[in-house]
């Protein structure tokens, strides 16, 4: 795609492999804040937009050579998701929590702000659990459904349509808290900086911690803005 100051962050995501990463670099919001346009993304972030741009472009050629996610059919991309992004975010919540309760045990007394962080990293796990339970029980048969009827050329029946709209605005609300609670982490460990002489857990923890909210951004991105404009689309 041509990249543009009026395309917004989450267009550029969906259509750009890689373009992520850039973001996240720049600390660009490209989940809750996907709606900006490049333009107020940059100015707000203090980012210069033709270097913005051709990072991610000089990514994307790297990594996809033009293909984009916005190809893939919806069972394939509940796959990816349920396959990729559902077992990778658990599998580090698995690692990372005993770190974070570690740390701030350890730690507490001298940097009250751990505290907070294990408090917090506790219950985004609660929430994103709770997402991915509504997901699978109810967004994706949901969604599978209607590419069920849109295949045999049937009406989607209006009480299907009411609980699709239910089981996204329960995920939007969760994505919301999640978001804020990340954003408070990175506030409280002053973008995952560890303090001087901190120790192998420490770092550990604050490293996996950052990596842990790009994943959450991308999987967040991934549902938000492309399998449920896809599956909203075959309605419309």
């Amino acid at each position: 795609m041509q990249i543009t100051k009026e395309n917004t962050v989450a267009e550029v995501v969906s259509k750009n492999l890689g373009s992520d990463h850039v973001f996240s670099k720049y600390n660009i919001d490209f989940c809750c804040g996907g709606g900006d346009t490049l333009e107020k993304a940059c100015r707000e972030n203090g980012v210069d937009f033709e270097v913005l741009k051709q990072e991610i472009e000089t990514i994307n050629n790297k990594i996809s050579r033009g293909t984009s996610v916005e190809e893939l059919d919806i069972p394939t991309l509940i796959s990816e998701v349920k396959g990729g992004f559902h077992t990778t975010i658990s599998d580090m919540f698995f690692e990372i929590l005993p770190y974070a309760n570690k740390v701030s045990k350890v730690h507490g007394e001298s940097h009250k702000e751990v505290i907070e962080i294990n408090d917090l990293v506790n219950g985004v796990e609660v929430v994103i659990s709770e997402t991915f339970r509504n997901s699978i029980m109810s967004l994706y048969p949901i969604i599978n459904e209607i590419v069920e009827a849109s295949e045999k050329q049937e009406e989607v029946t209006i009480d299907t349509l009411q609980n699709l709209q239910k089981a996204i605005k329960r995920n939007e609300i969760a994505q919301g808290l999640m978001g804020d609670a990340f954003k408070e982490i990175s506030k409280l460990s002053s973008n995952y900086t560890t303090p001087e002489g901190a120790c192998n857990s420490y770092k550990y923890l604050y490293a996996n911690l950052k990596q842990l909210e790009h994943q959450v951004h991308k999987y967040m991105h991934f549902e938000k803005n492309v399998l449920i404009p896809k599956a909203l689309n075959i309605i419309e």
